[in-house]
């Protein structure tokens, strides 16, 4: 071996280990710093950093045209793309200035709060923002998923009950410890006035209402009089309304409390639908419902709905509580109520609300197939007669729960039989993948019942939620897409029932990143204290590459994938581009001046 290249007395060669067998450490570290100084001399260096960006502008213009908001910001005007900028600005400042949680290795005050985070936490921050002022002066297009029992405030409802002398309740136990009046479920319902009564508050009460010769009900009228001498020291000054309220208000601490459950928190909710039903569902308050619910879109400024009512029960009581109103006569009441809101808007205001509003024929999952047979011949029935009102057919409940949609397959493809002979257009609305395990209610949980697939399968023309879409392998969503359904995003209702946290962990982005089409939708807006001004805020600040251009698209969706004729969705989308040119001006008008920011 050469002496110069064996560490002989004449080599140069440097030993590059110690005699411990490892080089000196600073002697490493110098090395590595030099050879990084000399890297940024060499202009190769620059060569390959301008590679870099320039491989990372093709990219960001390769996806950009694939981005599902990619046509509402390639042909925004210029008003539109100012308020575009102006919006992004106020919504950046409100992250920090107004919720306050600054990124920082700094334990956050006790004001400060997660924009993005817990809805119902955030509630009254979300309300005294500018983001959400903007957001209630936003047109919303439609509203598609809209649960007609809940669609106004508790607070109505029963003070509309409060002198009623046909207005009677039950409870589901016998209230007579602190942990019953914590428990029970009160149920409404209108009965004639000379109907027996029961107490409630009684150890003898016997809360059975099925069984032949039981009788649970008292007038509300008493049970307010008598809560005031028997309610528990705990419940404080608290009055029967208010306590009535809470039953069917979804609170903070049980929708986010540690102990709740998935199960739990559905119990909850069944249990708040079940005492709206009776508050709403007899002859004038079912009216003024429909009124008012209108009413209540148009200053929401959304300018057309499709509700889903609850059609099981096939009649609801007159205000005597001695009649009955059939599923003919209620479609009737509704229409009536139609005509003469459009009436009241008159030619003025008629483009706030073109179209009135639809029905979506709904029924549980949860009935035999023999009644469910029933069902579907009632809704051909009401479409036959109100053709222009009956506008899709649903299927809800719990999707851990029975039966998965398939359980119906027969009774469902004998329905599009039967619609196809009569030449009738009844779409499913189904709602799908509502759920974490997205088994669609087998009894063994079963992946392979998902509803999601029932929906493809059956040629649903929306679905509602679809929150686990995307735990399905890309060909089934590729096939999802081609058969162009739209999805009801219902972000506030996904996460009290359960499914996220917060909108923030929602899987909307990634949906729409799919090329799924979606719309945005309040579902039951009294429970959740959320209405569709909410939720467009909660979308906005739940991703970041969410724009003003994002709100354009999901409001241009709603219309075109409603269930209004042709004809109509271009009407509407007239309308409601008119209003979309009025709102980006009113932002930049408003809120265009940096110091107003």
């Amino acid at each position: 071996m050469d002496a110069t290249t064996n560490g002989g007395p004449n080599s140069t060669f440097k030993p590059p280990f110690s005699n411990s067998g490892k080089r000196d450490w600073q002697e490493v570290v110098k090395e590595n710093q030099d050879a990084f100084q000399q890297c940024f001399k060499d202009p190769k260096l620059q060569e390959s950093v301008q590679q870099y960006e320039n491989s990372r502008g093709e990219l960001l213009r390769n996806l950009e045209p694939r981005c599902w908001d990619y046509k509402a910001k390639t042909t925004a005007s210029e008003v539109e793309l100012k308020a575009a900028g102006i919006v992004r600005r106020i919504r950046e400042d409100e992250r920090i200035n107004l919720f306050g949680n600054v990124p920082s290795e700094a334990v956050p005050g006790p004001t400060a709060r997660d924009m993005g985070g817990q809805f119902l936490t955030n509630k009254s921050r979300i309300e005294e923002s500018k983001l959400f002022d903007i957001v209630k002066h936003l047109p919303k297009g439609a509203h598609l998923h809209a649960h007609f029992n809940a669609e106004l405030d508790v607070s109505d409802l029963l003070k509309r009950a409060r002198d009623m002398d046909t207005m009677f309740v039950r409870a589901t136990r016998p209230l007579l410890e602190p942990l019953d009046y914590l428990e029970t479920e009160m149920v409404f319902t209108v009965l004639p006035t000379d109907h027996p009564e029961a107490d409630p508050f009684s150890s003898d009460y016997n809360p059975d209402w099925k069984s032949p010769g039981t009788n649970p009900w008292m007038k509300w009228k008493a049970f307010q009089t008598k809560f005031l001498d028997k309610r528990p020291v705990n419940l404080g000054d608290v009055d029967a309304e208010s306590w009535v309220w809470g039953k069917m208000v979804l609170g903070e601490e049980e929708v986010y409390g540690t102990k709740q459950t998935l199960n739990g928190i559905w119990a909850r909710f069944n249990q708040a639908t079940r005492c709206f039903k009776g508050l709403l569902n007899y002859e004038s308050a079912y009216r003024e419902y429909v009124r008012l619910a209108m009413l209540n879109m148009v200053k929401n400024k959304v300018m057309y709905a499709e509700l889903r009512p609850m059609l099981l029960d096939k009649s609801l009581p007159t205000d005597d509580g001695l009649g009955k109103i059939d599923l003919k006569r209620q479609m009737e009441i509704v229409t009536e109520e139609i005509d003469a809101f459009k009436v009241q808007l008159g030619e003025t205001d008629i483009s706030k609300f073109p179209f009135g509003l639809k029905i979506i024929y709904c029924t549980p999952r949860s009935i035999p197939k023999e009644r469910m047979r029933s069902e579907l011949a009632d809704c051909i029935a009401l479409k036959e007669h109100f053709p222009d009102l009956i506008c899709g057919f649903d299927l809800v409940g719990a999707e851990d729960r029975p039966n998965h949609i398939g359980f119906y397959a027969e009774e469902l493809r004998a329905f599009m039989s039967v619609c196809k002979k009569k030449g009738l257009s009844i779409p499913f609305m189904f709602h799908a993948g509502e759920t974490l395990l997205d088994t669609g209610g087998s009894a063994s949980n079963d992946p392979n019942c998902s509803n999601l697939y029932e929906a493809v399968l059956l040629n649903s023309k929306r679905v509602g939620h679809g929150f686990s879409l995307l735990k399905h392998p890309r060909e089934f969503v590729d096939q999802f897409k081609a058969n162009d359904i739209c999805v009801e995003l219902c972000p506030v209702s996904n996460e009290m029932l359960g499914l996220c946290q917060n909108v923030k962990q929602h899987p909307f982005p990634e949906i729409l990143a799919a090329g799924i089409p979606c719309t945005i939708n309040a579902d039951n807006p009294a429970l959740f204290q959320a209405n569709m001004s909410h939720e467009f805020y909660q979308v906005m600040v739940g991703d970041p590459t969410m724009s003003i251009h994002g709100w354009r698209q999901l409001a241009e969706w709603s219309l075109q994938y409603s269930c209004l004729a042709p004809e109509q969705v271009e009407q509407g989308l007239k309308y409601w581009r008119d209003s979309w040119e009025e709102f980006c001006a009113w932002v930049v008008k408003t809120y265009g001046d940096e110091q107003k920011v």
